[in-house]
């Protein structure tokens, strides 16, 4: 049924009795697309058949030209049913003129011309007449707005002459449409006897049409919601309750304010079929303002778009009129759908050739680059040399900003059109590498490689080079020999750049390449000290060369701890905490601190930079950091919390990041001799990085003999503390203090009866750890003598090993030997050996672990350590803040929607706060921080 139109049928049904009883005429309907046009013409129709003859036709776009389409649509169904007889009687008269039109198969354009337009229009009528007078015509015709325009000449010619006759043409059109020939539409609207315009439905309609959709009642606010979406337009209305409906909704108050995000794309179809049909000026300006987005303006789309000022205000009427417009001043889309509608019809060459226009017009109009650089990436063509130079600009506001990632957007396309293996390509290879590189190593470090053969001056060469952070290098053999070869290149200019940064970093990073050749190490002390009190701490180049120094040397055993730790110290008061020192070899310090029970002073340096990395840079330099943290917490006897660090790391390893890696085992083979871990000593073994760096390899090595203990084979783990050594003698690495492979080889051989042996071992150690001098190294060298020599002696080595480790970081080793001494000495019946016991426990409980009351046999290396299970103190902010959604009993991705995280990072948190806590998983984790804590 037709709502709200009983006025506009009232009007036509009294045209049609006047039209039946001799008194003919014209009658229109205009209105918006949508309106009800058509609805209302098959109304009279219906209303007209028991009294009249209907004909019907219909203007289409693909028939505009087709010559008196309207005419041949009316006419030829009824004479192609019509008797022979009829035939004679219709085209009687002047109608004969137009019978061939019907009949004779070669009607033309050029039958038209031949016979002369007022002699086709006379017979048209004639035949309209003669058609008549048996019974009243009803003629139908939607869309004129489309039908060609010598049918429309008919129409007009047709509406001065239907006095008289038993005829109703009524005719109907969309006044907001593309339109064959307006004149000729507005002539025939002033001659219409009567003119229809159907108005939107009002509030009461929508909600009577959203009843009969639903087939249940309407709630008020829902038909104002919708009345609001729809601005009461019959089709628009029915196409958005028709998706309501299959999507669930109910004409109920609690859906209305979800209704206008959930009806727009329903709505979205029809917008576009409306769009379609518009003047070129509607259709073009609808694309600019998609080009431009949310830089629309005025004067820019309208420019673009090609329209003066009062085109461009009648288009914007248009668009408005037909719903597409959002409330303002500026021409935006009232919703994405319609922007993605109006896109998706775009030709990949408009969009092309827009993009480029309007790139050119935000340039001319000063807007930033990155506004112009957006529009450039949509070109799939060349760009000129001015619209390079404008992406390089907006990547590097990008980078400034801290969005590398639209920074590399703007280079991969400027690179695009760069000429292949030039020097120019080179440059841009370099400049999209250090955009890269913060959150895709691996692609950086491949346009690295591709860039540096490019370029012909060995300065941008090295500069080029310093891009591969060195321990990406170290595993790599190509990048290792690029980076030797731009070393090469540099020194050979001679004494210009000697002692300049690029040479100093370079510097660096070649010593770095060569850290396990005993022959480079051998030099690493000299060159340190060769600079005397010019050390270059001043300089960032300086210190990354002095780190690299030190590390060497360190591991070499050619300095003292002392000397490690001063130099050390120099540096860190000078190298501001830093995220970034991650790309560099500046993260060697950190082991050289730790051998030299100097790390104190990096942890809280080591916080700053680890707070910087979780605000900005990517996940690998984050592992590094907490891999770094992961050392020194162990260094500090912090077990648990350096297992948990360095577990963190390993959960989530990357190649690109193998130092993160290595330092991470390191720590936890460390954290599994101390504890006879098992299950960690298996997952260190597990861990296997491909980048053959001598720090794993032993610590597989060490870890394989610790099991070998645990499970009684102690020939095979003392076969391989000896073989650990071995390994690092044949580089050099001669600082026991790296891994104490002498302190388990005695501890073993003294077990398996080797005493002799053992004594040798022992005493090599001590010398060692003498001629390095830090504290735990001795104390712990100490303490392995006392621990195998008995009587008074031994009791008098414990007690050099307590006084000794006084003095260094590792409380864990000080606790060790508190334990010893106070044992031996309840042995021997003295008084204070409870003293010494009770000090060691509550060492160890500081450090949140206990010591094992066990057998011998568990005991090899001195009595073993058991970790305690952290607290929840140990957890960051960001682990806080995800268990106390845990606690509330939000999933995963909830939570990462609330966060503006990823799910997956969500449940990285999880996994490190499982193990911080010792929990199983999500389960025991509310099980364990709902339980009520009764303290003691």
């Amino acid at each position: 049924m037709l709502l709200e139109r009983g006025k506009e049928l009232a009007r036509a049904e009294q045209a049609l009795r006047l039209a039946v009883a001799g008194d003919g005429s014209m009658m229109v309907v205009i209105g918006s697309p949508g309106a009800g046009k058509s609805a209302l013409l098959r109304s009279v129709a219906d209303a007209a058949a028991p009294h009249a003859r209907v004909l019907r036709a219909s203007g289409t776009l693909v028939e505009q030209d087709f010559t008196f389409g309207i005419a041949q649509q009316l006419f030829e169904p009824l004479v192609a049913g019509a008797p022979e007889a009829l035939w004679a009687a219709c085209f009687g008269g002047g109608a004969s003129m137009v019978r061939e039109m019907f009949f004779g198969g070669s009607w033309s354009i050029g039958s038209y011309q031949s016979l002369g337009q007022e002699a086709i229009l006379q017979g048209l009528n004639s035949l309209l007449v003669n058609l008549s007078k048996d019974q009243a015509l009803l003629i139908m015709v939607d869309d004129l707005q489309w039908a060609d325009p010598l049918s429309l000449r008919w129409l007009a010619y047709l509406a001065k002459r239907l006095g008289g006759a038993r005829v109703l043409v009524a005719g109907a059109w969309s006044e907001e449409c593309a339109a064959s020939d307006q004149m000729l539409l507005r002539e025939i609207a002033a001659s219409a006897a009567r003119t229809l315009y159907p108005m939107p439905l009002s509030t009461g309609g929508v909600r009577q049409l959203i009843g009969e959709e639903f087939g249940e009642p309407c709630d008020p606010d829902f038909a104002r919601a919708c009345h609001q979406v729809s601005g009461g337009n019959p089709a628009s209305l029915v196409a958005m309750l028709r998706g309501l409906r299959t999507a669930g909704f109910h004409p109920v108050a609690s859906q209305a304010g979800e209704l206008h995000d959930a009806s727009q794309p329903l709505l979205r179809d029809r917008r576009m079929f409306c769009l379609s049909i518009q003047p070129a000026i509607v259709r073009e300006l609808a694309q600019a303002m998609v080009v431009f987005g949310d830089l629309a303006e005025p004067e820019l789309v309208s420019e673009l778009a090609g329209l003066d000022s009062i085109d461009y205000k009648s288009a914007t009427q248009t668009l408005d009129r037909l719903g597409l417009l959002a409330p303002g001043d500026s021409p935006l889309f009232v919703h994405q759908s319609v922007r993605h509608g109006i896109e998706s019809a775009m030709s990949v060459n408009t969009r092309t050739l827009l993009h480029r226009r309007a790139a050119a017009l935000l340039h001319n109009a000063g807007h930033p680059a990155e506004h112009v650089a957006d529009q450039l990436l949509l070109v799939t063509s060349g760009y000129e040399p001015w619209e390079i130079d404008t992406l390089r600009a907006a990547a590097g506001t990008a980078l400034e900003r801290g969005r590398a990632r639209e920074a590399v957007r703007y280079l991969r396309h400027a690179l695009l059109h760069s000429p292949p293996d030039s020097e120019v390509r080179g440059r841009r290879l370099v400049d999209l590498a250090a955009a890269e590189r913060g959150f895709d190593l691996a692609s950086s470090v491949t346009h690295i490689a591709q860039a540096v053969p490019m370029l012909t001056s060995a300065t941008e060469r090295a500069a080029a080079a310093l891009w591969i952070p060195p321990a990406l290098a170290a595993g790599n053999p190509s990048l290792d020999a690029l980076v030797q070869d731009t070393s090469r290149r540099l020194h050979d200019l001679g004494s210009a750049y000697a002692g300049g940064d690029l040479a100093l970093r370079l510097e660096a990073r070649t010593r770095y390449l060569r850290l396990q050749d005993p022959a480079q190490l051998g030099v690493a002390a000299d060159r340190l000290w060769g600079f005397g009190a010019d050390a270059p701490v001043s300089t960032g180049a300086g210190r990354e060369l002095l780190a690299v120094l030190a590390y060497a040397a360190a591991v070499a055993g050619g300095v003292t701890a002392g000397e490690i730790s001063v130099l050390g110290t120099r540096i860190l008061e000078r190298e501001a905490p830093r995220a970034g020192h991650a790309y560099t070899a500046l993260p060697l310090l950190i082991p050289a601190l730790v051998l030299a029970d100097a790390a104190a002073p990096v942890a809280q340096w080591l916080d700053a930079a680890r707070d910087q990395a979780q605000c900005q840079a990517p996940e690998g330099v984050t592992a590094l950091v907490n891999a770094e943290r992961s050392a020194v917490l162990r260094a500090s006897g912090q077990l648990p919390q350096a297992k948990s660090a360095a577990l963190s790391v390993l959960d989530n390893a990357d190649p690109a990041w193998p130092e993160a890696t290595t330092l991470a085992i390191w720590t936890l083979a460390m954290v599994a001799l101390e504890t006879r871990d098992v299950e960690l000593g298996e997952r260190v073994i597990q861990t296997s990085p491909e980048n053959g760096d001598l720090r794993v390899l032993v610590a597989h090595r060490m870890v394989r003999g610790m099991l070998d203990t645990v499970r009684g084979d102690l020939p095979a783990a003392l076969d391989r503390f000896l073989d650990s050594g071995k390994q690092l003698s044949r580089c050099g690495w001669t600082n026991t203090a790296l891994y104490p492979w002498r302190v388990w080889a005695a501890a073993v051989s003294h077990r398996l009866g080797r005493t002799q042996l053992a004594a040798e071992l022992a005493e090599e150690e001590h010398v060692f750890a003498r001629a390095w001098g830090a504290p735990a190294a001795c104390g712990r060298a100490l303490r392995l003598r006392g621990m195998i020599t008995p009587g008074p002696e031994g009791v008098d080595l414990l007690r050099r090993a307590v006084d000794t480790l006084r003095c260094s970081e590792d409380r864990i080793e000080l606790s060790r030997a508190l334990t010893l001494l106070g044992r031996r000495l309840a042995e021997t019946g003295s008084g204070s050996a409870a003293e010494f016991s009770s000090e060691g426990r509550r060492i160890a409980q500081e450090r949140g672990v206990s010591w094992a009351e066990g057998d011998e046999d568990s005991e090899l290396n001195g009595p073993a350590l058991r970790l305690v299970v952290s607290e929840r103190g140990d957890l960051t902010k960001a682990e806080e803040t995800v268990v106390a959604f845990v606690l509330q009993g939000w999933t995963n991705q909830q939570i990462a929607d609330s966060l503006g995280v990823t799910r997956r990072a969500v449940e990285k948190s999880l996994t490190s706060t499982y193990r911080k806590l010792g929990v199983s998983g999500r389960a025991a984790l509310i099980e364990e921080l709902s339980a009520p804590n009764t303290g003691e």
